[in-house]
């Protein structure tokens, strides 16, 4: 094994995105002369935004569409198109992509819906598109899609209308690819009412080419993007393209957050069948999320709160936090909800506080909730400086202001404005909704200074949770492991599938822990026996007392069957265990193949843990750890990441735990060997990589966790091969 960054997966089509998003011809197939139409409205957003290439409406219906020339066919374009737009009716939008291909199109956009997310008919016909894609070339975003908006040269390929704004505090900034069309819309609404612009926006539709990833891979690799959001409803078995992308953001410090849903059962049948998307294991996408310092946002407000926060330039250094309020109510609502996102509303210094002694009122609060008081905030020069020494105070990372937009003083925001213009570190401002025209004058006129307001006081909390994490993941090094294959891997073939034919079932636990051994994973000291002879030998050699359990294929459980025996301690006891053991066995399942009887040592008690590997459908082998019994039965306390796994993500595994205190120590209890599980857990990773063509799901259950240098033995394990 060698120990390398993570190889690139480049895609042999990933750079024919590029005309997509700058193409120096667009045809326009199916163009309209009315520009409130779909057809209609790339045309008119194309001229509204100084689109600098060559258009051609095509519409055998027009000799002329927006003032240009129209043409009956693609095909009697004499000049050469690199990107077609295509707004026609399902029956003839086949008919005219095969066009395009003939007429050597580098990419087309398809407006028309019908297709996947509608019957299985639609879905043979998008199969058919993604044929002609791969045979031609050609590539193809869509169908069932919005189209991509490039801010930069006016590339309006899209029925998305919107309009050119230039007051925004922050333009060009947002770069944003979704799976729904009518949602990303409404998010596009939103984002822009924080004065937060767009470079790129990209509606991906049913994929039945150009996927969420893939856009998403692309955007990484430019330069003028620094964050992306997006909605996505699943990948559509891309997903080692998406890590990779993942990866790539994280190493070129882009923000990426993202509004995954999905979560529940009904949630995720709702978004198969809005897209016709797989959805994959939701635990699998929330483990590669925070392996890669992706925020997963809950819903849009959190989102759109992130992407306000980002958007400020400042990055908080820490998750200290000061509160600060007119309203003490205001102050506690904020402060009692910070504990749940990981803020600390830590004590001001006593310097400052006794700074803030010398203007604040008797009953203004100085420690942390910081209460200005309606008496102080109407002195601005006062108001300016508490604010001033809050933001400034060493001890603080980060500020909330707690401000009621409808208070009646026309100066107030000025004064935020000045202060937030001051200090360097980020600062949001928390308010609510509301209606009165003076107080969204005031918001507004705080979003256009470039001040983050959050109508949402959990969103906003979770935002400079979540900003602060992903500043902390980008510090520290992440060396992924590139492992050679090479004699482990040989052997484990052998014993998964020994005859060289597709096994059936799931392997025995002595073969099982064969290939833990093999990959260096600590296992039971154990012998396989056949006869009652062997078992006798094998038990003098290992030591009592020892453990007789049965091998069969057949018999994965192995308990109900009766073909386990504990805590045997002499060969008397060995002999009649035996035959017990064999005659339960044969009068539960006659037929079943016996590999033999394990002679396994008795293990000393310790934590018992679980690991496994599960083969996702989307990303390839994951891997589950948790601590065993109750925890994972009841409580569900399991952590999930992408394999391979680097040191950083077994180490975040553990600390992730609900249970994580058993592991450190609790009644008296010495804390257990954490480093010897960071190193099974690196260990099966290998294993999950270098094996994921022959292994569906393994289990270790249970992994028995010792004191502190002490190790930790698999103590039980059972591989079902592919």
């Amino acid at each position: 094994m060698s120990i390398q960054p993570m190889q690139n997966l480049n895609s042999e089509r990933e750079n024919d995105l590029h005309a997509f998003f700058y193409p120096n011809s667009i045809a326009v197939i199916g163009a309209s002369q009315n520009p409130r139409k779909p057809n209609g409205i790339p045309l008119y957003l194309l001229s509204m935004f100084g689109y600098q290439g060559d258009v051609y409406p095509v519409n055998p219906q027009y000799d002329r569409v927006g003032g240009l020339k129209c043409y009956p066919s693609i095909l009697d374009l004499g000049a050469p198109i690199d990107l077609a737009i295509i707004g026609v009716a399902e029956a003839q939008a086949m008919k005219v992509l095969k066009e395009c291909a003939e007429k050597q199109v580098k990419a087309a956009i398809v407006f028309t819906s019908g297709f996947a997310e509608v019957s299985e008919e639609g879905r043979s016909k998008q199969v058919e598109m993604k044929k002609l894609a791969v045979k031609s070339g050609m590539r193809i975003l869509g169908p069932n899609c919005l189209g991509i908006l490039n801010y930069y040269n006016g590339s309006m390929a899209s029925f998305f209308y919107n309009q050119e704004r230039n007051d925004l505090f922050h333009p060009e900034k947002l770069s944003f690819i979704t799976q729904s069309g009518g949602l990303g819309g409404i998010i596009y609404q939103m984002v822009i009412q924080l004065s937060i612009g767009f470079n790129y926006f990209v509606s991906t539709g049913n994929e039945a080419d150009v996927s969420f990833a893939e856009v998403m891979k692309y955007l990484t690799e430019r330069d003028e993007v620094s964050i992306i959001a997006g909605y996505l409803e699943g990948l559509q078995g891309d997903g080692k393209l998406f890590v990779e992308a993942c990866r790539n953001a994280l190493e070129k410090r882009k923000l990426v957050t993202i509004l995954k849903v999905g979560r529940t059962a009904r949630g995720a049948a709702a978004a198969a069948s809005h897209t016709g998307a797989l959805v994959g294991s939701d635990a699998v996408y929330d483990g590669l999320f925070k392996q890669y310092g992706v925020s997963r946002a809950d819903d849009v407000e959190q989102m759109n709160a992130l992407i306000a926060l980002y958007a400020t330039g400042r990055l908080p250094a820490g998750k200290r936090m000061a509160v600060i309020t007119i309203s003490g109510g205001g102050g506690v609502v904020v402060t009692d909800k910070c504990p749940e996102y990981g803020l600390q509303v830590v004590s001001l210094t006593e310097k400052t506080q006794q700074s803030l002694r010398e203007f604040f009122p008797a009953y203004g609060a100085v420690g942390n909730p910081v209460d200005l008081t309606a008496q102080l905030f109407v002195d601005a020069e006062l108001f300016q400086r508490a604010l001033r020494l809050v933001m400034q105070d060493p001890e603080i990372d980060v500020g909330g202001f707690f401000y009621n937009l409808e208070m009646p003083d026309p100066e107030a925001v000025k004064k935020i404005i000045e202060v937030y213009n001051e200090i360097k570190k980020p600062l949001i401002v928390f308010t609510w909704p509301t209606g009165q025209d003076y107080a969204l004058e005031a918001k507004n006129n705080l979003v256009r200074a470039g001040v983050p307001v959050i109508e949402h006081v959990p969103s906003g909390l979770w935002a400079i949770s979540a900003l602060a994490d992903w500043v902390q993941k980008t510090k520290k090094p992440r060396i992924y492991p590139v492992y050679t294959a090479g004699k482990e891997k040989e052997k484990c073939l052998g014993l998964i599938n020994p005859d060289q034919s597709e096994t059936v079932g799931a392997m025995t636990e002595w073969r099982s822990k064969l290939v833990l051994e093999t990959y260096g994973i600590p296992v039971t000291r154990e012998i396989l026996a056949v006869t009652r002879e062997d078992v006798l030998q094998a038990a003098a050699e290992i030591g009592y007392p020892v453990a007789l359990k049965i091998m069969s294929p057949d018999l994965l459980h192995k308990t109900e069957a009766g073909g386990v025996v504990l805590n045997v301690s002499d060969s008397t006891g060995i002999e009649k265990a035996f035959q017990g053991l064999i005659e339960r066995v044969g009068l539960y399942k006659p037929e079943a193949i016996i590999e033999g009887v394990l002679v396994q040592e008795m293990l000393p008690p310790g934590l018992e843990a679980i690991i496994g590997i599960k083969k996702d459908p989307i990303f390839g082998p994951a891997v589950v750890f948790g601590l065993g019994g109750i925890f994972v039965e009841v409580l569900k306390d399991a952590v999930t990441r992408v394999a391979p796994l680097c040191e950083e993500d077994a180490r975040s595994m553990i600390n992730e735990l609900k249970g994580k205190a058993l592991l450190d120590g609790v009644r008296g209890q010495l804390p257990r060997d954490v480093d010897a599980l960071v190193s099974i857990l690196l260990k099966v990773s290998r294993l999950a990589v270098e094996l994921e063509d022959s292994i569906e799901e393994m289990d270790i259950n249970p992994l028995i966790v010792y004191e502190k240098g002490s190790g930790a033995v698999a103590a039980d394990a059972l591989i079902i091969p592919k």
